[in-house]
């Protein structure tokens, strides 16, 4: 029995769509695995150093220390930039294991300056548009960051400069913001139910194991 030609190259047409969509989320699940993988492993070592960091600047914050204060939440930042953000879906931009190594490597070893700059652009390529967050009082959290946190945390560091308690304020808010939020979203996206399971570790991988906690800082 003779095929319609028309028909049978509209069914190879929509059968090509299918392979390449196929494709496409063959190399999705490939590329979120190794972010999977690396969140599993080590969000929850990093989730206790930033719970203890955090803690530290509120209470340097309510104790009258608020340069103290800018200073902790700012470092909860760089720690989450680093190891909750740019490495890990650095690692899952590339489907090559040792490009992704060795770009992570060189990025999370040179300046936060750095990993800043890139960080719009990676959360970017997962959906999260960083310049659409804002703070309680509705403004713009990462413009507040690099133009006002940042100033003021190195004008601490380098110059012994003093903060205000508002300062300390938004610099916490900063931090709280960019870890209740983005990190939150990119959780959920690969799959991790922090609320019901409680730990980064208690997420299946894809053989079916929960991950092994270890330490990034180690």
């Amino acid at each position: 029995m003779s095929r319609d030609p028309d028909n049978y190259y509209e069914e190879e047409y929509w059968e090509e769509i299918g392979r390449q969509e196929e494709i496409a989320a063959a190399i999705k699940n490939l590329s979120e695995e190794p972010i999977r993988q690396f969140l599993g492993t080590y969000g929850d070592a990093i989730d206790a150093r930033l719970d203890d960091t955090l803690a530290i600047a509120r209470y340097a914050s309510q104790g009258g220390f608020p340069r103290y204060a800018v200073v902790g939440a700012v470092t909860a930042i760089e720690l989450i930039m680093r190891y909750m953000l740019v490495r890990p879906l650095l690692q899952g931009a590339f489907l090559s294991d040792s490009w992704a190594k060795i770009l992570a490597k060189h990025i999370t070893q040179g300046r936060m300056a750095q990993e800043r700059d890139l960080l719009p652009s990676v959360l970017g390529m997962y959906g999260i548009k960083v310049d659409d967050l804002k703070l309680p009082d509705g403004s713009a959290l990462w413009k507040v960051f690099v133009t006002r946190i940042i100033p003021k945390r190195n004008a601490i560091i380098h110059d012994g400069d003093n903060a205000k308690p508002d300062e300390a304020k938004l610099a916490l808010e900063c931090a709280n913001t960019l870890r209740g939020e983005v990190v939150a979203q990119i959780a959920k996206k690969m799959g991790f139910d922090l609320e019901k399971n409680g730990a980064w570790h208690k997420h299946v991988n894809v053989e079916g194991f929960y991950h092994k906690p270890a330490s990034p800082f180690s």
